[in-house]
């Protein structure tokens, strides 16, 4: 056990996959920043409609964020594999199930949609642009 510490490989892997997680937790931290900022504009100062823009720049900043975490997700796919040809730490696969993504122009913008989709990243900043429209068109 004491000689697979020593893996430089394993020791990476642990390391980004320890940022990988730290990243789920900044995540939260904007949707939370968000939701701060929405009820403050809202209730406090009345400007209401700042709660659009400034709900979409968070939304936007998520995903980039979770697209930045994805390419961690890419090298500890690499790390795994080499882990399971080349020692006995074969059995760090957590990340496996992920494949590698094309890269490119499009590739990206695709991919921060994909992002910027996900029932995680929407929730809940589609909610709050949606009271923050009704409440600018409608009141």
């Amino acid at each position: 056990m004491q000689q697979n510490l020593q893996n430089p490989l394993l020791i990476e892997w642990v390391t980004l996959q320890n940022q990988f997680d730290a990243f789920e937790k900044l995540s939260l931290a904007i949707k939370l920043v968000a939701v701060v900022m929405a009820t403050l504009f809202a209730f406090e100062l009345k400007h209401l409609d700042v709660i659009v823009v400034l709900n979409s720049i968070c939304w936007i900043q998520d995903a980039i964020w979770k697209t930045f975490q994805s390419r961690f997700a890419d090298r500890l796919l690499l790390i795994e594999s080499e882990l399971s040809t080349t020692s006995s730490d074969g059995n760090i696969q957590f990340n496996t199930a992920w494949e590698a993504k094309p890269r490119g122009l499009i590739s990206l913008i695709s991919e921060y949609l994909r992002h910027l989709a996900k029932p995680t990243v929407v929730f809940p900043h589609f909610v709050l642009l949606c009271l923050g429209m009704y409440v600018v068109f409608f009141i």
